[in-house]
């Protein structure tokens, strides 16, 4: 991270402060004059990486409380541009603070406008900064900051006076809420006259908020006087209580040890206070133009590029140690999976080395074995195929067989021509097989009956045919059907017989 310089600015001077760690270190203050300027670019050029924050502390500005309608976006800033144009004409230091809502009517947005109404003072010092191309995050008012000495929960209206190089700043507080603030330069930096100014400025505060207004005339206003140890018995002498303003001395070391300052104060100006209080909670809002931030906006991009360049280079590096170690873990496992198939090599040479010394080697041994299943395939005996034939038989009793003839095969011999048959099923394109030829025959009383016979015959083919593995076509049909062939009946001959049929079964075994 760059370091951060907050540049103190009143009228007579400039004041340069390191603000690190909670601690505020004075570097440098330059008069408002040729040489102030020139030497203040000479520090700048010192300083080049540093982020500027101006703190301004001015008797010229101005508070304005005006209250727009809710809106948001476009509409919005406009209507803030126009009510800073009315109010500051001539300044483009000007900024608008929403302090919220309104409880009542219409629920207007209340906004604190605010200015520095004398640009003429601060421009040449924006002009040697813009010169050196220094980093120029933004320029505050001190008011901006001043709320960071209130209580932890503020509520009701409170004055507060504060002493700076610039003189004796009153600043006006309801419920919280920066309302009006009044720098009045002070000649001598003496403690009985820096008492006497804070009395004295108090009732004329008082007036002129009640004049306004703001403020009940006839009830006290609680004024908080921040005020240096060695100092306080003068500013007690001093300000004295009374019915329009009640005084409250405050430990100014102990106000900046509770905010986290760890720099020594030696007398009741708190410059380096609101030095602190602006670099650890910077406002929002700011008064600097948006050409006078150029350099800031290019620092934000180039800062960006390098977070973004950093997340990615430690995305890159942990997916490189995540994949590091998925390696190490597969070499790890490709170790392990070596070892155990060394040990089950060995093993395994172990029990061969154990067994029985034959006269045959392995690869005769595996032929042999080979020839062996090939053997016992063919081996098999027509149990399975009869079984299978006699299921289908018992589904249609009127079929009887005459004459099975069975064997194994290595091929499927195809059907007669114009005899129906199966498509032989994928798993059946290789052998060997069982297969069996049967002539079958059907009952004599069904000898003139030729489409019956044609339909019981297909039917008990299909059903020995669902059964797995199997094929069945018809070698001859119990009725001549080829064209060209007259039909005759049973009728015509003197003693009939049975019709008859040829089908052929094949099975894996």
């Amino acid at each position: 991270m760059p370091q951060r310089r907050v540049l103190f600015f009143d009228n007579s001077r400039l004041t340069a402060y390191r603000v690190h760690g909670g601690a505020v270190l004075h570097e440098a203050s330059f008069a408002a004059d040729a040489a102030g300027l020139a030497a203040f670019g000479d520090y700048l050029r010192q300083h080049r990486r540093s982020l500027f924050l101006i703190l301004a502390d001015v008797a010229e500005e101005s508070f304005q409380t005006e209250d727009i309608p809710y809106s948001t976006g476009r509409d919005r800033q406009a209507i803030l541009r126009r009510k800073l144009a009315q109010h500051f004409y001539g300044t483009p230091y000007a900024l608008a603070q929403s302090q919220g809502r309104l409880k009542s009517g219409r629920r207007d947005e209340r906004m604190l406008l605010m200015a520095l109404t004398q640009p003429q003072h601060l421009e040449p010092w924006i002009g040697v900064l813009q010169q050196n191309k220094s980093i120029l995050a933004g320029i505050h008012s001190l008011p901006q900051t001043i709320a960071g000495v209130l209580p932890a929960k503020p509520s009701g209206q409170l004055l507060l006076l504060t002493l700076t190089h610039a003189g004796l700043r009153q600043t006006f507080f309801e419920d919280g809420q920066l309302r009006f603030s009044r720098l009045t330069p002070l000649i001598h930096d003496a403690t009985d006259a820096s008492a006497i100014a804070a009395a004295s400025e108090a009732v004329k505060m008082h007036q002129y908020l009640a004049s306004q207004r703001l403020i009940e005339r006839d009830k006290p206003l609680v004024t908080r006087v921040l005020v240096h140890p060695a100092e306080a018995t003068a500013m007690r002498a001093h300000c004295l209580s009374n019915t329009s303003l009640r005084f409250e001395i405050v430990d100014l070391l102990e106000e900046a040890r509770r905010i986290g300052l760890r720099s020594a104060l030696v007398n009741s100006q708190a410059d380096m206070l609101f030095c602190h209080l602006l670099a650890r909670k910077t406002p929002a809002e700011q008064f600097a133009q948006p050409e006078e931030r150029g350099y800031y906006r290019l620092w934000q991009t180039r800062f960006g590029l390098k977070v973004t360049g950093a997340l990615a280079l430690a995305s890159a590096v942990l997916f490189a140690a995540n994949q590091g170690f998925d390696i190490l873990k597969l070499q790890d496992d490709i170790e392990q999976a070596r070892q155990l198939a060394r040990l089950n090599q060995d093993q395994y040479t172990a029990k061969m080395q154990a067994l029985p010394k034959i006269p045959v080697s392995p690869e005769d041994l595996r032929t042999l074995i080979g020839r062996y299943d090939q053997v016992k395939l063919h081996a098999q005996g027509p149990a399975p195929l009869l079984v299978q034939i006699s299921r289908s038989l018992d589904e249609f009793p009127l079929i009887n067989i005459d004459r099975i003839e069975w064997a194994v095969v290595e091929q499927i011999a195809p059907a007669n021509p114009g005899n129906a048959s199966q498509p032989v099923p994928p798993q059946l394109m290789n052998g060997p097989y069982a297969q069996a030829t049967v002539t079958a025959h059907l009952p004599i009383t069904m000898v003139g009956d030729h489409r019956g016979q044609l339909s019981m015959v297909s039917d008990f083919t299909r059903h020995l045919g669902t059964m797995i593995d199997t094929h069945v076509s018809i070698l001859q049909q119990p009725v001549d059907t080829q064209s060209g062939k007259t039909l005759k009946s049973g009728d015509e001959r003197s003693t009939p017989e049975a019709p008859k049929f040829i089908f052929r079964v094949t099975r894996k075994p």
